[in-house]
């Protein structure tokens, strides 16, 4: 990267103090004779008006609209994880994880744990449900040690159960720059950035390191010649597992992104990794389907195969430093068929969504935030090509920009 000036900034704004007052969340198709909300817990939905955060409860994202600003709790729910009914919350500005039960007026905190019980004086970027029925939170590796804290948080107690600080290994004489793991089957899989500790001599392969889960252990080294670049994703995770088992992960080359142009001209893909190591004959190129080039800043898996991925054209990029001029299309991703199908929504800043996973009765639903415009969830019939698409609930106020959708039950 440049800097680390823009980052500053922007964790400042997404991350304020967290000063908790609970309301119900005003729909205007949901209310009850005498003027209260009765909605269910079925969505949660977090989002910033005017750089204020939100989060709520909803019953309803597919029609009306949905008063954030004065209604939802007040602070910000970015990196975020629901299990069960219940919301859990990375909260950096006051060093905690917290617990919320997700109730018909509201999410309710109900515990946290001290984040320096996990790692002292660490930052959290990413948390997960595992399938391993626990909550894997960490980092990028540290700039001085090369050490990525982490924490593991058994669910059913809501206690610590591991952590530390997570040693890479060097590949041909680099070190691990960024990483996100995520868990499968017995194993952690962090797709990662190599390179100098200076953020130079980028690897020019991809990488991604796996350990036993949960012990963190016997660490192996996997290599594919595919591209180049950052294999860890941004916002959401750089990887993701199908119904087949297999995992797939794409990779960000943008120049804005790393300050420097040594991976710039190598194609934004999608490669599997199958039976423990990428499958080499295996490789989808997004950025030969474009003809130009384009980066991939966010992805999310829906089902069956689908991905769908915010591609971004470098001629749509005023600057790194402001994310919300970032904007991108919204491109259906076939795995399994190997297609491509840019969808005709708006174009919106989709690098502004931290969690999005609702996903429900073959439909993918997503916040569009149009910059200086309106922001509405739409919802996407799943392999439903361009047009396959409905615009939902308009979100009210002004400079309005969903980062969080999540389906609670």
């Amino acid at each position: 990267m440049k800097t680390n000036k823009t980052w500053k900034a922007v964790t400042a704004c997404l991350f304020i103090a967290l000063n908790l007052t609970f309301f119900g969340c005003s729909n205007d198709d949901d209310s009850t004779d005498d003027g209260d909300s009765t909605q269910d817990v079925a969505y949660l939905v977090g989002a910033a008006v005017d750089e204020e955060g939100y989060y709520f409860t909803t019953d309803n994202i597919t029609s009306g609209s949905l008063s954030i600003q004065g209604h939802g709790a007040e602070g910000w729910a970015s990196i975020s994880v629901t299990v069960d009914g219940y919301l859990y919350i990375v909260n950096n500005t006051e060093g905690l994880t917290e617990k919320f039960e997700l109730t018909e007026n509201g999410p309710v905190k109900v515990d946290a744990i001290s984040n320096a019980v996990l790692a002292p004086g660490a930052f959290f970027r990413y948390i997960q449900a595992t399938d391993n029925g626990d909550l894997f939170l960490s980092s990028s590796p540290e700039k001085e040690s090369g050490k990525m804290p982490y924490g593991i948080i058994d669910l059913d107690t809501f206690t610590a159960a591991s952590n530390g600080f997570i040693e890479f290994p060097e590949v041909n004489g680099k070190v691990n720059l960024w990483a996100n793991g995520l868990v499968q089957n017995g194993k952690i899989y962090f797709g990662s950035l190599y390179g100098d500790a200076s953020w130079a001599n980028l690897e020019e392969n991809l990488i991604t390191v796996a350990f036993d889960y949960p012990s963190i252990t016997n660490p192996e080294v996997l290599e594919s010649s595919a591209s180049a670049g950052m294999t860890a994703g941004y916002r959401t995770n750089g990887t993701f597992a199908t119904e087949t088992g297999d995992l797939y992960q794409y990779n960000i080359t943008s120049p804005l992104w790393y300050g420097n142009e040594e991976v710039a001209d190598k194609p934004s893909v999608f490669v599997k990794i199958s039976n423990g190591d990428y499958d080499d004959s295996y490789v989808l190129n997004v950025s030969a389907h474009f003809g130009e080039p384009v980066t991939i800043w966010n992805a999310w898996y829906a089902a069956n195969g689908i991905a769908y991925a915010n591609v971004v054209r470098a001629a749509d990029v005023p600057e790194w430093g402001d994310l919300s001029q970032n904007t991108g299309a919204l491109v259906e991703i076939d795995l399994y068929n190997e297609t491509i199908t840019e969808l005709n929504l708006p174009k919106a800043p989709f690098v502004n969504i931290f969690t999005l996973d609702c996903v429900e009765n073959g439909n993918f639903y997503i916040p569009v935030s149009i910059a200086g415009g309106e922001a509405n969830i739409y919802e996407i019939n799943i392999d439903g090509g361009a047009n396959g698409f409905t615009k939902g609930a308009k979100l009210d106020g002004s400079n309005v920009y969903v980062d969080v959708l999540q389906k609670v039950n």
